[in-house]
């Protein structure tokens, strides 16, 4: 029944009688207007159910899509986790010796960082909104675990490389001091210092190679000059020693001697004088010559000479 219909004077309800009698116009219009409710019940019925239900689609639907976005982030955080754990930087300060840093306790943490286990991935495979939002929770979740380990991996690493950077810098500033007076360049020196106060890994490297290389280059000139200092000592008292030497010999000749033996034989003279003696009383008698030496050398000449002369052998 259309809006003009609904307006004519025959729809407008009549007073009914006190004996309960119809007016006779409206006999035959209250079974439309019944049915017309109960059509309108029914269609409000239907399309009530089918309206929810396709209220509850749609936000299974929209469940769906953000757990897939969900659960695409994770992917795309696992997957830059993973890089980051694969990286040139991260390789090189997990190969890192504890004498290269200048704290060990920062290669503990990067081990602990780098220790972390990838999550598994979450999948949207629940078929009502409830399942599929608790899906996408859960990625949400661990996506931000990842990205928590993420950074923590990240700040591990470059904790290492600051405190190699620490050590490079206190050895380099050793070296310094150390070589002070001990190169053969000074330049070599300054350029060290300037690369310290820059606190760049590559300019200090170098420089300290060319410190390095002054020092053993001052002390190969250093062990050189003193091994010729040496032998120049060794062979000026070489030749002082020589020179004394032949001094010696010059300035000393051995003493000569000649020896003439000379003998004199003694010489003795005596004149034998013989006088006869004469026997008495008959008797025979014997003669004794007379033995009177006289001194031609040793004889005796005086009373001092009696001694050697009495000493003489008798000569018969």
């Amino acid at each position: 029944m259309d809006e003009k219909d609904s307006m004519t004077p025959d729809t407008i309800p009549q007073s009914t009688p006190v004996d309960g009698t119809v007016p006779a116009g409206r006999k035959n219009r209250r079974p439309v207007v019944i049915g017309v409710a109960a059509v309108a019940a029914v269609a409000l019925v239907t399309g009530g159910v089918c309206g929810y239900r396709a209220y509850e689609n749609h936000q299974v639907s929209m469940a769906r899509q953000a757990c897939q976005s969900a659960v695409t982030d994770l992917g795309k955080t696992v997957k830059s986790y993973k890089a980051l754990l694969g990286a040139d930087g991260t390789t090189a300060a997990l190969k890192t010796d504890a004498t290269s840093v200048k704290d060990a306790k920062t290669l503990d943490a990067l081990k602990q960082a780098a220790g972390a286990e990838t999550p598994a991935m979450v999948k949207c495979d629940a078929s009502d909104k409830i399942g599929l939002d608790a899906a996408a929770a859960k990625a949400d979740k661990t996506a931000k675990g990842v990205k928590a380990a993420a950074k923590a991996l990240e700040s591990a690493v470059k904790a290492v490389e600051s405190s190699k950077l620490d050590k490079t810098v206190a050895d380099a500033d050793g070296l310094y001091k150390a070589t002070e007076g001990n190169v053969q360049d000074e330049k070599t020196r300054e350029a060290l210092k300037q690369a310290i106060a820059k606190r760049d890994a590559g300019t200090i490297a170098k420089a300290a190679k060319s410190v390095n290389d002054s020092k053993a280059a001052k002390e190969k000139a250093d062990a050189e000059a003193k091994t010729k200092a040496e032998q120049e000592a060794q062979a000026q008292a070489a030749a002082e020693a020589a020179a004394a030497q032949s001094q010696t010999q010059q300035s000393y000749s051995a003493p000569q001697q000649s020896y003439t033996p000379s003998y004199s034989a003694p010489q003795q003279s005596y004149t034998p004088s013989y006088s006869g003696g004469s026997t008495s009383g008959g008797g025979s008698g014997s003669s004794v010559p007379d033995f009177v030496p006289s001194s031609g050398g040793h004889g005796v000449g005086s009373a001092n000479d009696c001694d050697a002369a009495c000493r003489a052998p008798i000569q018969h």
